[in-house]
C-alpha cells in the first residue's frame, strides 16, 4: 500500500524526538547505526498502520469479487499470520487469524480471505474490535448464513514490557448467524485449534 507523505513526515518528526529521548538515557545517537533511524522507524510504523480510506476501498473491491456458491458447507481459512499495532502503546501485535463462513449464494476466492485479514489488521485497533469487524464483514457483506473468527494475538506490550508475559496469547472469537448455534461453533473451534499437520 502506498505510504501517505504527510503521515510519514509526522511520524518522522515524532521519531526524531524519540531519538533525542534515547540520547538523554546515555546512548550515543551520533553512532552511524542511528543515521536515518527516525526515517526508517517512521516508514516501519506506517507499514503497520495503513490509510483507512484506502483500506476501505480495497476491502470493498475485494469483497465485490465473488464466485457463485455451489455448496453450503463451512469455508475456513486458518492460521493467517497478520500484524497490527496496540492502540494503548503503539507496539506491534502478531496475530494468528482463523476465519470461516457458510455461503448462501456467493463465495470469495480463498486468497481473498487471507488478504482481508491482513488489510483489516494493519492499524492501531483492539484485538476484540478486529475480531468482530472481520466477523461482520464475512456475514453481512457476503450475505452468508453465518461467520466465525478466532484470533490468537502475541502483544509486544505484554511480552516485551510490563508483565513480560512472552508466553501469553490473547484469544478472542466472534460468531454471527448459524455459528451462534453451539454445534456449528464447536465444529469451527475444533477445526481451527487442531494441531497443525504437514501437507508437503
Amino acid at each position: 500500500m502506498e505510504l501517505d507523505p504527510k503521515a510519514l513526515a509526522l511520524f518522522k518528526e515524532g521519531y526524531d524526538k524519540i531519538i533525542e529521548g534515547i540520547k538523554t538515557l546515555g546512548f550515543d545517537v551520533t553512532d552511524e547505526n542511528f543515521a536515518d533511524t527516525a526515517a526508517r522507524a517512521a516508514k516501519g510504523l506506517h507499514e503497520l498502520i495503513h490509510d483507512q480510506t484506502q483500506v476501505r476501498k480495497d476491502v470493498d473491491a475485494l469483497l465485490a469479487k465473488t464466485f457463485p456458491a455451489k455448496y453450503t458447507e463451512m469455508v475456513i481459512s486458518k492460521h493467517n499470520t497478520c500484524f497490527g499495532v496496540c492502540p494503548h502503546h503503539l507496539l506491534p501485535v502478531i496475530y494468528r487469524i482463523s476465519m470461516a463462513y457458510i455461503p448462501t449464494e456467493k463465495v470469495l476466492g480463498l486468497s481473498k480471505l487471507s488478504r482481508l485479514a491482513r488489510l483489516i489488521a494493519r492499524g492501531p485497533r483492539l484485538q476484540e474490535d478486529l475480531t468482530h469487524e472481520l466477523a461482520d464483514l464475512l456475514h453481512v457483506n457476503l450475505a452468508s448464513q453465518g461467520s466465525a473468527v478466532y484470533i490468537e494475538g502475541l502483544h509486544m506490550c505484554m511480552a516485551a514490557r510490563g508483565v513480560g508475559a512472552h508466553e501469553a496469547r490473547l484469544v478472542t472469537s466472534g460468531v454471527r448467524g448459524v455459528f451462534l448455534e453451539l454445534a456449528t461453533r464447536e465444529e469451527f473451534i475444533k477445526l481451527v485449534v487442531a494441531p497443525p499437520t504437514t501437507l508437503v
